[in-house]
């Protein structure tokens, strides 16, 4: 079970994420995402402080939209690892030089 809690802020956009991102609710949490149409000038945000599990869709996903630009907000030991994983991710990928 996934609840997702969408805010409209000024400026932005905050997706409040509760229970497990795995399975089928990844998809929902893609569809919702799609459906918000974000300015691409507004910051989004995630919180996933609710998040009690991640599977490798839902980590797929997040990353992908990390990459985008989103910031996300994580507790727990591996809710933060996977997240601290998307900037070391991010960092590698601004150090390597251009082909």
């Amino acid at each position: 079970m996934l609840k997702i809690t969408v805010s409209n802020m000024n400026p932005g956009t905050r997706f409040v994420l509760s229970g497990r991102l795995a399975g089928p609710w990844v998809e929902e949490l893609r569809d919702c995402w799609l459906k918000e149409e974000i300015d691409a000038a507004a910051k989004c945000h995630i919180d996933l402080r609710e998040v009690t599990f991640i599977d490798e869709a839902g980590t797929a996903l997040l990353s992908h939209l990390y990459r985008g630009g989103v910031t996300i907000e994580a507790s727990g030991c591996l809710t933060r690892a996977i997240v601290q994983n998307f900037s070391d991710d991010r960092a590698v990928n601004q150090k390597r030089p251009a082909r």
